[in-house]
């Protein structure tokens, strides 16, 4: 029905009219390309392409995406995306689509070429250099599409228009129009348009949205959702409009949910847009360098030859929305970022298993898989094993990696483990490391997006990727975890985010190969002739693995006799049949024979006996999700046999494989295993043994260890029957519970290492309330160190469900479950849930008081805590009086070294810092630095945290190279500690952008603060305070960087009026009315209106007015943001200078800005420059000024410095 194609481009501003809805609604035009916004700041092009026109209605490209009644309905492109896209310009394409009224013979290739022709005009005067061919730079731009119950495979629909277009025709006389017999359901068109579309989808990411409903009056659907759909793996997201039909499913009458689910996926179509351009191949911009002046001397001759209408500059969007290497600013800035990286090219070989030689059998497969090597233009992108689990899939897999090494010598070949989401994205990113495309800033979801840009470069070579045991269709279409913070609870919003899905498109160089058990997944990630299904061993192959895994027995022994029985065929034969020709039962059941030195005979003889305690372990259903009973037998066969020898000889492997069958199949860590029986010797035999046999695998490194998911399910399944499951269970709980570390810092590898086992024991629902103190404990841990790592939802969770089974053991007040309190305490003021947080910390000081004391340094630890949670709601005032009580305190009682020393002192540190009392705050933070670095040392978080409180004091001092230097000290170390999403590093990018503007790098500045928006938007979401303080800042900024003379003043005004209401509205929901930060950033939203006229004065002046009082009411007369708010009024009276009493009053207030400055920051900072904010104040005060003795002296103290800094400036 209709597309929305998404281009990405850089940015021109431009203020011109864009024509209403209403205009577009009247105008008889049926073919154009317009803007129907504009934004000033745009990063990408989306152009909404209509469907077909049956009823000859008037403006169809334009009512296709109108909502609502007649008259008042709503274009959502134009009323509605830009709230949530602001940066968005949207172009709607109109063709000629009247299949029944109009007399062309056009088609679907004629309209293509019509688009791009426009596409091409409306940019030629970038891309007339580049046109051979000519619309490849429009193919390079076009980034995302999204398609409406769009027809791909053809449709009824058009059987319906084709019936009623032609009746209609007849009695008109017009001739057929070829649109239609592109859709019908039997053309030779349509399967060609399909396909070529197809075979250059490699770099694009499509979204295909398919109706639910009948359209009003007929009995099936328009669009079918086979036709609806391209087909294309995990690469395509397809999303059904379960409330729409065919002629609703893309009009929108509000912002409903169906508005909302729509343009949910949108966002991140353009999301992928921006970030793709961005972060393109570093050849092509390396290889543009040399040719990039002459581009531009061609683009600049081409301006005049441009033939859009209505414009006189270049439009937004121009540069990179053709080829990045014809902007400036990108090569500039991009150049460098890409050299940084140290891109490696390959071939690499990242494959953790060794090779085996002793594979037999699933020949036909693995010929399968060498012919479509062999013979590239048959050879699929994307290829699936599947087959039963333990069938033989990944040993194929791992055969033909070898045999592809071999044969394609420069090729890269990378193996994903694709057990669980959490396992696909960490191989991913290991992928990405090992190639070093990851920059430190990148979020997981920028370095996944870089991974594929890097694949997707064909100067890199060709590449194979094994994605193993992608059974779980879900782990595909799960958005990726980009989420660090989590905003209060209010709010509801949907961050950005990609499906990992998204990342398995594989270009014409690169091949992906899954291997998986679930038919419908390989289905869903691979096109079904693309499918080898892989089924039991041949009974001649099971024979053959059989004697390669005996003939190990005449290797060790060199018994005769033994040799004789080992090698009689139809034992062998007998044996693989019984086993069902099953892979992994044949190993297990060779491991058994040879550990036991049993002949074949023997060990079936085992299996016979062992046939009806089998049957009963069979009764049990093994559930949807598992294996079919044939598949369990064989391996149950084969390990009920095994396990039990195991337990006569050492019953510690038996008790060990009971134990880890309630943990992850994977990173079993030796350590853990080892504290189970608190024997090491006794430990490692038991664990070779269960290799022996096969039971489990051990890592490169042998300090890990995997488990067959099979196995574990049949270990599950036998402690079940034996009614021991639960014991085993608790067991295992009550291990991981014991040692799981308390999540400080110092044990964070651990936890790291423990925490997928800790998640995978907490789910079990076999506890009972005599197991909630070991799980309560568990949850406890888990939480404090998602806390330390700064997931803060995950935190919140695990720290409720500690509670929720602890308090009934305790009762609410006792000291351990205050602990907890304590530690909930810091989570919600991190999410910035305050009224809940406060509550807590005063019932927490209060317990503790009661019941320990008030100068027990537990009862400070708590009030230090309380004064946290002021010093967020602006109360500063009362956070300094109760922190120096508590430092002086336990100054008089704990020792020097007591630890609970430091937390007070830091914490006093940021109140003075926030009170502008810095020389006080940098003496507080100092000695708390040098406690923190000498008792946890210079890498620890908390000495982290202190150096950016004093960069940020230096910083408030006007010591901005010093500021500077430390901040990005600070900030390094924090990407390596902590990593790029954690919030303590992105407030250390966002003191760095503070920092440049400071020194009037306005264009740096600017950028670095966007891209924070941006980054801040996607981690923490659009509406945490953390994004508004950003938002803010970026305000500022565009408010210092718009001079008189600046052409792009009035542009940068807007912007950042825009910024501080959406900062404001965010503040005043969640901050108290009288918060500085609040009443600072509403005194510089009006000086900023003061400055774009679009407030009558003297409203400004009430609300400044206002500002200044309830500033003063709550903080120093001379704080940095009452000064700032007095200049404020002060300007805003002088703009009012027809009035005596306003001149008179201006006057005073710049007398008082000025004296405060002078005293507070003096006329010049380090190197001997001039003080910003101390010249404007006396530039302020000399215009108001009249005549004589004091307007003199004055500028004979102004003197040289007003030369210095027009210097500065210029």
């Amino acid at each position: 029905m209709s597309t929305a194609e998404l281009l990405h481009g850089a940015v021109l501003d431009k203020t011109d009219g864009v024509p209403s809805t209403q205009e577009l609604l009247q105008d008889q035009n049926n073919s154009y390309l317009k803007e129907i916004t504009r934004p000033k700041h745009a990063d990408v092009d989306l152009v909404a392409v209509h469907g077909l026109n049956w009823a000859d209605a008037p403006a169809f490209a334009v009512k296709t995406w109108v909502g609502g009644e007649s008259g008042a309905g709503r274009l959502w492109l134009k009323d509605f995306l830009p709230h949530r896209l602001p940066n968005v310009r949207v172009l709607l394409f109109a063709y000629n689509s009247n299949v029944a009224f109009q007399t062309s013979k056009i088609g679907v290739g004629d309209i293509a070429e019509d688009l791009l022709h426009k596409l091409w005009t409306f940019r030629q005067a970038v891309v007339k250099a580049r046109i051979i061919p000519r619309y490849l730079p429009i193919s390079k731009s076009a980034k995302s599409f999204a398609f409406f119950a769009t027809p791909h495979h053809g449709g009824f629909g058009a059987e319906v228009g084709q019936a009623a277009a032609g009746l209609i025709r007849r009695l008109g006389r017009n001739p057929r129009t070829g649109i239609m017999e592109a859709l019908r359901k039997d053309s030779l068109i349509a399967p060609d348009i399909h396909s070529d579309f197809v075979d250059g989808q490699d770099n694009y990411h499509i979204c295909s949205f398919y109706e639910c409903r009948p359209t009003p009056g007929l009995s099936s659907l328009i669009v079918e959702k086979s036709s609806a759909i391209l087909h294309l793996g995990p690469a395509e997201i397809r999303v059904p409009c379960t409330g729409a039909d065919h002629s609703t499913i893309c009009k929108f009458p509000c912002e409903n949910e169906h508005y909302r689910y729509v343009i949910d996926e949108i966002e991140d179509l353009v999301d992928w847009a921006i970030k793709s351009a961005r972060d393109l191949p570093l050849s092509r911009v390396l290889s543009s360098s040399a040719s990039s002046a002459s581009l531009r001397e061609k683009v600049n001759s081409s301006q005049s030859a441009r033939s859009f209408p209505d414009h006189d500059v270049f439009p937004p969007s121009f540069p990179a929305m053709n080829d990045v290497e014809t902007s400036d600013s990108t090569l500039d800035l991009k150049i460098p970022d890409l050299l940084k990286l140290n891109i490696r090219r390959g071939p690499f070989f990242l494959v953790p298993y060794s090779e085996n030689f002793n594979f037999v059998g699933q020949q036909e497969a693995l010929h399968c898989l060498k012919e479509m090597s062999t013979q590239p233009s048959k050879s699929p992108n994307n290829v699936a094993l599947c087959g039963l689990g333990g069938i033989g899939k990944s040993q194929i897999a791992l055969a033909y990696a070898y045999w592809h090494q071999r044969n394609f010598e420069k090729h890269s070949i990378f193996w994903l483990h694709a057990g669980d989401y959490l396992q696909l994205q960490e191989s991913l990113e290991l992928v990405a490391a090992h190639c070093r495309v990851s920059r430190t800033e990148d979020t997981k979801v920028a370095l996944l997006d870089r991974l594929k840009l890097w694949l997707s470069d064909p100067t890199n070579g060709p590449w194979l990727m094994i994605i193993d045991s992608a059974d779980r269709r879900d782990t595909f279409t799960q958005a990726l975890e980009n989420t660090q913070w989590h905003t209060s609870q209010r709010d509801h919003s949907t961050t950005p985010s990609r499906r990992i899905g998204r990342y398995f498109a594989a270009p014409a160089h690169g091949t992906y190969l899954f291997t998986t058990n679930n038919l419908s997944t390989a289905e869903t990630l691979v096109q079904p002739q693309h499918i080898i299904h892989v089924h039991s061993m041949k009974p001649q192959d099971a024979s053959t693995l059989l004697r390669s895994q005996l003939a190990r027995i005449v290797t060790q022994r060199g018994d005769a006799e033994v040799h004789k029985v080992t090698w009689q065929e139809k034992e062998l034969q007998k044996l693989a049949e019984k086993l069902d020709y099953i892979p992994l039962a044949l190993l297990q059941a060779a491991a058994f024979i040879r550990q036991n030195s049993f002949s074949v005979p023997d060990y079936l003889k085992v299996l016979d006996d062992n046939e009806s305690e089998l049957t009963k372990l069979l009764e049990h259903e093994l559930g949807s999700e598992h294996e079919r009973d044939d598949m369990a037998k064989a391996v149950m066969s084969t390990w009920k046999a095994a396990i039990d020898e195991i337990h006569v000889h050492c019953p510690a492997a038996v008790e060990i494989i009971s134990l880890i069958a309630f943990y992850d199949v994977q990173h079993i860590p030796k350590s853990l295993l080892r504290q189970f029986h608190n024997n090491m010797q006794y430990t490692d035999e038991a664990l070779r043994i269960l290799i022996e046999y096969s039971f489990i695998t051990a890592s490169t490194s042998t300090e890990s260890f995997e488990m067959h998911r099979l196995v574990q399910l049949a270990m599950r399944k036998r402690l079940a029957v034996s009614n021991v499951e639960k014991e085993w269970a608790v067991k295992a709980l009550s291990l991981l519970s014991q040692h799981f570390p308390d999540g400080k810092y110092e044990s964070w590898d651990m936890c790291a290492l423990l925490c997928p086992h800790a998640l995978k024991v907490i789910q079990n629902t076999l506890y009972s309330t005599s197991e909630a103190l070991s799980l309560g404990s568990l949850q406890s841990k888990l939480s404090w160190y998602f806390a330390q790592r700064g997931s803060y939802k995950q935190a919140e969770l695990h720290n409720r469900r500690a509670l929720e089974l602890m308090v009934p053991i305790f009762g609410v007040n006792r000291e351990h479950i205050c602990t907890i309190k304590f530690q909930r305490i810091v989570i919600l003021q991190k999410l910035n849930i305050l009224e809940e947080a406060e509550d807590l910390a005063q019932e927490v000081w209060k317990e503790r008081r009661e019941t320990l004391g008030v100068r027990h340094k537990e009862t400070l630890r708590s009030l230090a805590l309380l004064c946290v949670i002021y010093q967020e709601q602006g109360r500063y005032v009362e956070g300094e009086k109760s922190l120096r009580k508590i430092n002086k305190s336990l100054e008089e009682t704990v020792e020097a070294n007591d630890l609970t020393l430091l937390a007070p002192k830091y914490r006093l540190g940021f109140i003075l810092l926030y009170l502008g009392r810095y020389d006080e705050a940098l003496k507080w933070l100092r000695d708390a630095a040098i406690l923190h670095e000498t008792h946890l040392g210079p890498r620890h978080p908390q000495t982290l945290k202190i150096n950016y409180g004093l960069a940020r004091t230096l910083y408030q001092q006007g010591k901005y190279p010093e500021a500077e230097k430390m901040n990005l000290d600070t900030w390094a170390v924090q990407k390596e500690v902590l990593g790029t999403e954690h919030p303590d590093t992105l407030k250390s990018r966002h003191e760095v952008a503070l920092n440049q503007q400071a020194q009037h790098n306005f264009a740096a500045a600017e950028l670095s603060l966007r891209e924070l928006y941006q980054q801040a938007t996607s981690i923490v979401g659009s509406s945490h305070r953390y994004t508004y303080t950003v938002a803010s800042s970026l305000a500022s900024c565009l408010v210092a960087a718009s001079s008189s003379s600046d052409p792009l003043r009035n542009n940068r005004l807007a912007a950042a009026e825009s910024f501080y209401q959406l900062s404001l509205r965010g503040w005043e929901h969640d901050l108290l009315p009288s918060h500085p930060s609040l009443l600072a950033a509403r005194s510089d939203l009006h000086a900023v209106r003061r400055l774009r006229h679009s407030m009558p004065l003297p409203a400004i002046e009430a609300a400044e007015r206002a500002c200044l009082k309830k500033l003063k009411a709550v903080l120093d007369r001379e704080h940095p943001f009452a000064v700032k708010s007095r200049e404020n009024l002060a300007r805003t009276l002088w703009a009012q200078r027809d009035e005596a009493s306003k001149r008179k009053e201006a006057l005073v207030q710049a007398k008082k800005v000025l004296e405060v400055r002078e005293k507070r920051l003096g006329w010049l900072m380090e190197g001997g420059l001039v003080r910003e904010e101390t010249l404007k104040a006396a530039e302020l005060m000399l215009e108001m000024l009249p005549e004589g003795r004091e307007r003199v002296r004055l500028e004979q103290k102004m003197g040289g410095m007003r030369y210095a800094w027009e210097f500065r400036k210029g």
